[in-house]
């Protein structure tokens, strides 16, 4: 089954979900906490309603930090980025992930083929 799975940032907060993710490609979309609050703006996140929001967010931010660096993507989303300039990047970033990490049945078929084999014409 091909498809996308867009979490909450706290996903990987617990190991049995993390490991679960890392069947398939990991992206991380890599946002300033700055530009995340302004993008957030008028919306109702329980996990930031402190007297410091931003503080906390970035405090959030510092604590998944190392899951969020084993994800196979880092996308790094800038202010100036939209939700379509965003998706480009993510497809563009795929494709190169993937040509230079192909499945191994590939690598199979490219070496059988280099020993005479062609078992896939």
């Amino acid at each position: 089954v091909r498809c996308v799975i867009s979490t909450g940032g706290g996903l990987v907060c617990k190991m049995e979900n993390w490991g679960k993710l890392q069947t398939g490609i990991v992206v991380w979309l890599d946002v300033e906490p700055e530009v995340i609050m302004k993008r957030i703006e008028g919306t109702d996140r329980p996990l930031l309603q402190t007297e410091d929001p931003l503080q906390t967010l970035k405090d959030l931010l510092d604590e998944r930090k190392d899951k969020y660096r084993q994800a196979d993507l880092r996308i790094e989303v800038t202010e100036e980025m939209d939700e379509d300039a965003v998706a480009s990047r993510i497809v563009y970033e795929l494709h190169n992930h993937i040509d230079d990490n192909p499945p191994a049945w590939k690598l199979a078929k490219l070496k059988a083929q280099s020993e005479g084999l062609d078992w896939v014409k």
